[in-house]
């Protein structure tokens, strides 16, 4: 990688659907590294802790948590969107552990530990949701269970 370009190199006979699932796997293990680092920042902001966390391929939203499982799941996509895009989705995501809803009490948690994010989310909201078409056979998930 040269911040330019990736290359990929695999056998000559490693077909474009095999080429795809190795940059997604790529893709991911980078995601991971980064949600690690978020997580262990915000979980004592925000004093919540996330029990797991998923990362798999989603056509219409970056993200979204299950309050009651104490669940979080992200976008692949994401890894390609600036670090700063990817950290107002785990905030906003980890504010729904506070607050399911986007009500008032969850609009005013989200704007005291993230004040930047009504043009975080307009920024985001601007970018393409999935650069790629989804290909069904790559849409596996990677689940991450998190021990504290």
């Amino acid at each position: 990688m040269d911040h330019k370009r990736i290359t990929l190199v695999v056998r000559a006979d490693t077909d474009q659907a095999e080429r795809a699932r190795i940059m997604h796997e790529w893709h991911k293990s980078l995601l991971h590294d980064f949600i690690r680092q978020l997580l262990r920042k915000w979980e004592p902001k925000l004093g919540v802790t996330v029990q797991a966390y998923f990362l798999q391929r989603m056509k219409t939203k970056w993200g979204s948590c299950n309050h009651k499982a104490g669940n979080i799941r992200l976008n692949t996509e994401l890894v390609k969107k600036p670090k700063d895009l990817v950290e107002y989705v785990v905030v906003h995501e980890m504010v729904h552990l506070l607050e399911p809803t986007h009500n008032d009490r969850f609009i005013a948690l989200l704007s005291e530990h993230y004040p930047q994010w009504r043009e975080a989310r307009s920024e985001l909201n601007a970018l393409p949701l999935a650069s790629f078409p989804l290909n069904p056979l790559t849409q596996n998930e990677s689940t991450h269970e998190l021990t504290h």
